[in-house]
């Protein structure tokens, strides 16, 4: 079978140009951004442009944190990327012991990456893990990108199933590990293309990834999703056979945020480009990411969508509801279901940045909640719907929520109503609440609200 044409052109590109230099790209912008940095750290930030709300400290100290789950009110379990740990954090103080300690691989993508909590009246309070296992001990090299179920018993995380060994091979990067569960009760995770950065390591090339000439499916590009107990849903939305009827999505070359919308039960991610192109997504069952063969809109690469794998018509590709053209490097996304900071942010879309100085983007939906209702000031010097191309830290805009919150890593809505930001550069978990906000508010108490 003859390659096509656009697919060799990407591969080309991706030969020679090392993936290194993605990262002397995101560590230059992340170094124009040390005043801000230095200004978090003097106590001048982080804020939100709206003055009917501020910016509380509700625990610091953490090493590395990249996700949180709560466990109830003033409650939550946060990981600890390269330590290898869960830390459980009650009324703004960690726990003298971590609930749990495995050994992870250490590089950058690797490590503790995300978790979920399932809360069972009269049964098991059930934890989802997904960590780069490590081989022999902490920082050592990777096994694989596990998703395990534990249990929690009086500040233990016990009876540990396996339930998904996914790929942690050839490289360090990609690792993705975002876990939610949906409105179904299934566990949803996203893995990447787990890349290398050495030109000796070739990438593995899989159907997942869009590329026509091979038959591999082993678990990499895509959103998986398994019942509480592991087992797949139903007969698979792409196919029946082990892996791929365990893929929601695929196509994807990374996500570090997974979140459902609380009014029509879609599916949202987000998704860094390799050298620019980062985006929003709205996630359908068997949506293609297009990654592989394209990121960013299809308008600018036209011709591209013809050489995507689409699984016998099961997959869909449809484009981004937001790309930067310019990294942000996009992570946690949450959907804010209260009223508690105002009426005006009620179900609407806030997505967390790791650049940009780690700001909040705020984001409306249209009336059919498919789409986000972007401002009109909001277009690029192209003139391309759904496209920023001049991005700058040091200037403001019309979907900009917060600003300074030195690399976030998540953001959750907790059982209060209120949003709750990791920043994995301060090593701090931030709460966001209204000027007048009142110690005794009532807690909002419904269990679908817990991450």
């Amino acid at each position: 079978m003859l390659v096509n044409k656009y697919t060799l052109i990407i591969t080309i590109i991706s030969l020679l140009i090392p993936f290194h230099y993605f990262f002397s790209i995101a560590y230059s912008q992340q170094n124009q951004t040390s005043t801000a940095q230095s200004d978090i750290q003097q106590g001048v930030g982080p804020f939100v442009k709206d003055p009917n709300l501020k910016v509380e400290t509700v625990v610091s100290g953490l090493d590395l944190p990249t996700s949180m789950a709560f466990l109830g009110p003033n409650d939550f379990l946060v990981l600890e990327q390269h330590k290898g740990t869960v830390q459980r954090v009650t009324d703004g103080k960690i726990l003298d012991k971590p609930l749990l300690n495995v050994n992870v691989s250490s590089e950058f993508f690797q490590g503790m990456l995300g978790i979920a909590v399932a809360k069972h009246t009269g049964g098991p309070t059930y934890v989802f893990l997904c960590f780069t296992q490590a081989k022999g001990m902490n920082g050592g090299p990777a096994v694989g990108n596990s998703l395990y179920r534990f249990e929690l018993v009086e500040n233990k995380l016990i009876n540990p199933k396996l339930l998904l060994n996914l790929p942690g091979a050839p490289g360090t990067q990609n690792n993705g590990g975002a876990v939610t569960l949906g409105p179904d009760n299934n566990v949803y995770v996203v893995i990447g293309n787990v890349l290398s950065t050495k030109p000796k390591e070739p990438p593995v090339r899989t159907l997942t990834e869009n590329y026509r000439n091979t038959t591999v499916v082993d678990g990499r590009s895509g959103i998986l999703w398994v019942t509480q107990d592991g087992n797949p849903v139903g007969q698979g939305i792409l196919g029946d056979k082990f892996p791929l009827d365990l893929y929601y999505a695929y196509g994807i070359k990374n996500s570090f945020g997974l979140a459902f919308d609380p009014l029509t039960g879609n599916l949202w991610d987000t998704e860094p480009g390799r050298l620019k192109n980062d985006e929003i997504n709205i996630v359908n069952p068997g949506f293609n990411g297009g990654f592989g063969v394209m990121q960013g809109l299809e308008t600018l690469v036209p011709a591209a969508q013809s050489a995507l794998v689409d699984f016998s018509g099961k997959g869909k590709y449809h484009d981004p509801e937001l790309v930067w053209y310019k990294k942000v490097v996009p992570t946690g996304l949450a959907f804010l279901s209260s009223d508690r900071l105002g009426k005006q942010y009620q179900n609407d879309l806030f997505v967390g940045t790791y650049l940009a100085d780690g700001k909040i983007y705020h984001f409306k939906l249209n009336a059919s909640r498919t789409h986000l209702a972007l401002p009109e000031s909001l277009t690029s010097q192209l003139s391309i719907p759904k496209l920023i191309d001049a991005w700058d830290s040091l200037r403001p805009d019309p979907i900009t929520f917060g600003d300074g919150f030195g690399g976030i890593s998540d953001i959750t809505m907790g059982p209060d109503g209120y949003l709750y930001v990791v920043s994995i550069n301060t090593g701090t978990i931030y709460r966001i609440i209204p000027t007048n906000y009142v110690t005794s508010e009532t807690t909002i108490t419904n269990s679908s609200l817990l991450k």
